[in-house]
């Protein structure tokens, strides 16, 4: 311990000592005024004279004229005289140019032979500018808390490694209000357990595939906290905090998008079968029987299936219509449509042609089985007696033509034709009945 005269004996030895100290130092006394100070907090001081001794130190560091005290202006120096044991706190000073500047004061004290304090040593260190970093990175946080808050998409801090990897470590607002859970739930949760089963099993797989370097963007689905699960798509990738590896990822609910498009498929379907299906009957329309004879004739080129192909008309059809009107008419169209629906075969294609004329191609039909189904076919339709109103009704009866595929017809007209031809010898000879159109025979050298 230093007595007074000890002090002042060694004043120039300890002036020295204290010049070498590359931090600003001072020593006071009990009464806070300034005994010794060195070079560096010379040059710091913006208050400090050419003999700056006998000062009050707040005079001198602080451009005060009155003691610090409070919160926010805390005394180095009461601590030390209450606690007699060094104190650490963060102050304000001002520098040679009047500048606000902010200092790390370490006081200690100096006791005497009793143990009571008897000098401070005051030393300073300049944090300004680490305070501005720290401040610049309390503003970046609050930034990016806000933003991690105010996002509309559910966002999670996911361990990354180690026997917890997918551990949810971090979630915003978006993702209580998206999957039902309290942030404090979700701590409690790893990613993993609002996934459902079969994303869930494939989890760890894709944080391993995030941490090689992939950024990872997918639609998978999740489960709210009530069971009910919901699409979203995901985009995750890695972020590293000093050498620990965390996860980033973002969750879409896509629910509304996914509606949509469903909503937009099922236009287009409907589309599609309006641009190729007769309005009255629902059959193919004459456009796309079209497409899909030319399609089966090459089909049937090809491989060498069979291929027959049925026309038909409704008998005395203008007659119906003159007798009991067009609305007579339509009402025997669909009757008519629903008999082949009724008949046909699943893989057989079936058309109205115009008019009260149908098109029906048998694929893989030779001749001999078309004949039959088209006898059928009329026989269904002879048995068949339409309700007109309360107090008509009415039976009608088809014509039908029937005609075989062979290499000799290229394109869809000819086979047409073919079975027309058929189908007006059938009209010719009193209706009613399946006529087959003459095998095709290679002219006579």
């Amino acid at each position: 311990m230093l007595s007074t005269d000890s002090l002042e004996t060694s004043r120039n030895l300890l002036q020295a000592v204290l010049n070498h100290i590359e931090d600003p130092t001072i020593i006071l006394d009990r009464n806070y005024q300034v005994i010794l100070t060195n070079k560096k907090h010379v040059e710091m001081g913006a208050k400090i004279t050419s003999n700056p001794l006998s000062k009050i130190c707040y005079e001198v560091t602080h451009n005060r004229k009155r003691p610090c005290s409070g919160k926010n202006i805390p005394c180095p120096l009461d601590k030390v005289l209450k606690t007699k044991a060094p104190v650490t706190l963060k102050h304000t000073h001002f520098d040679s140019l009047y500048n606000r500047v902010f200092v790390e004061i370490t006081a200690s004290p100096i006791l005497d032979q009793q143990g009571e304090v008897l000098y401070i040593i005051e030393t300073y260190k300049n944090i300004t500018g680490q305070n501005k970093i720290q401040s610049a990175l309390q503003r970046s946080e609050m930034r990016y808390r806000s933003l991690f808050e105010q996002s509309g998409d559910a966002i999670f801090v996911l361990q990354a490694e180690g026997p917890q990897t997918g551990k949810i470590l971090s979630a915003n607002r978006a993702a209580s209000l998206m999957h039902g859970y309290r942030k404090e739930e979700f701590l409690r949760l790893s990613i993993a357990d609002l996934d459902t089963p079969e994303h869930a099993a494939k989890a760890l797989k894709r944080i391993k595939r995030i941490l090689e370097g992939e950024k990872l963007r997918m639609e998978i689905s999740h489960k709210r906290k009530d069971g009910s699960v919901f699409p979203v798509e995901v985009s995750a990738s890695m972020m590293e905090f000093g050498e620990k590896k965390f996860i980033l990822a973002l969750y879409r609910d896509i629910s509304k998008r996914k509606a949509i498009e469903a909503e937009r498929d099922t236009l287009i379907q409907k589309l599609k079968h309006i641009s190729r299906t007769d309005g009255l009957t629902g059959l193919l329309n004459r456009q796309h029987i079209d497409i899909r004879l030319n399609e089966e004739m090459e089909r049937a080129r090809r491989y060498g299936d069979p291929l027959s192909l049925i026309m038909f008309d409704i008998d005395k059809f203008k007659l119906i219509n003159d007798t009991y009107g067009h609305i007579a008419g339509d009402q025997i169209l669909q009757r008519t449509s629903m008999i082949i629906k009724d008949t046909l075969r699943a893989s057989d294609i079936a058309g109205r042609f115009g008019g009260d004329e149908f098109i029906i191609i048998l694929v893989h039909t030779d001749i001999e089985v078309g004949m039959q189904v088209a006898e059928r076919l009329r026989s269904r339709v002879a048995e068949e007696n339409v309700q007109i109103n309360d107090s008509q009704s009415t039976g009608y009866s088809i014509s039908v033509g029937i005609s075989q595929f062979d290499n000799s017809l290229s394109l869809a007209e000819d086979f047409i034709a073919r079975a027309d031809a058929a189908l007006y010898e059938a009209k010719r000879k009193n209706r009613n009945i399946v006529v087959q159109s003459p095998p095709h025979q290679e002219p006579a050298c």
